[in-house]
């Protein structure tokens, strides 16, 4: 593995807020604006040296009897200025996952995904670059909150891997803080999770 750059995305999460039209009355509007207000999630990705990095992220829940999976995606966000926000209801990020794809990444066949959590990690450990590339298996799944504002620090790195058609560049991407996670744990090459399919978090 050949490692060619590192960058850290430190988040600082920003405050929105959903209004609704008052209806005619007063007294039943109010309800209903305040659980919009309240309904609604923010996270800041603040990245430096990745500019027109694309950030997007994805949930993929199973019922419980298993037999339809609910799936939803965000739109695709540049960086730009150091920095890119995603706004979404609290419910998005339970089971959410983080795809990233970087300006030097060659056909990799895949979407790099963020790794939540690797093995042999607890909520709160911290990780290095140095130890993520010896991980072999990751969760791709945030376990997600429910606070209006959030800071996820982000790690990714340009790394060399195997392409579509022979080594090209790629990337790894971590949280540098173990973060609460779901399963499935998936097996990764070097520490680098890549994923061609949505991730179905349990």
């Amino acid at each position: 593995m050949t490692t060619r750059r590192l960058t850290s995305l430190a988040s600082a999460a920003v405050l929105a807020t959903l209004l609704v039209p008052a209806a005619t009355t007063p007294t039943s509007a109010a309800p209903t604006d305040s659980r919009q207000a309240a309904a609604r999630t923010s996270l800041t990705f603040t990245v430096q040296d990745c500019e027109g990095c694309v950030v997007q992220l994805m949930q993929a829940r199973e019922t419980l009897d298993a037999d339809v999976v609910h799936t939803w995606a965000s739109r695709k966000k540049e960086v730009a200025g150091g920095k890119v926000t995603f706004r979404m209801a609290p419910r998005r990020t339970n089971g959410m996952s983080v795809t990233v794809r970087a300006p030097w990444e060659g056909h990799t066949g895949y979407a790099t995904t963020v790794a939540f959590r690797y093995n042999g990690e607890r909520v709160g450990d911290e990780v290095t670059l140095e130890e993520a590339v010896t991980k072999r298996r990751a969760s791709a799944c945030w376990e997600g909150t429910r606070r209006r504002n959030v800071t996820i620090p982000l790690v990714v790195e340009e790394v060399e891997v195997d392409g579509v058609h022979g080594r090209v560049p790629g990337s790894i991407a971590f949280v540098p803080e173990t973060l609460s996670w779901l399963n499935p744990m998936r097996r990764v090459h070097e520490g680098v999770l890549g994923s061609q399919d949505v991730n179905i978090c349990r």
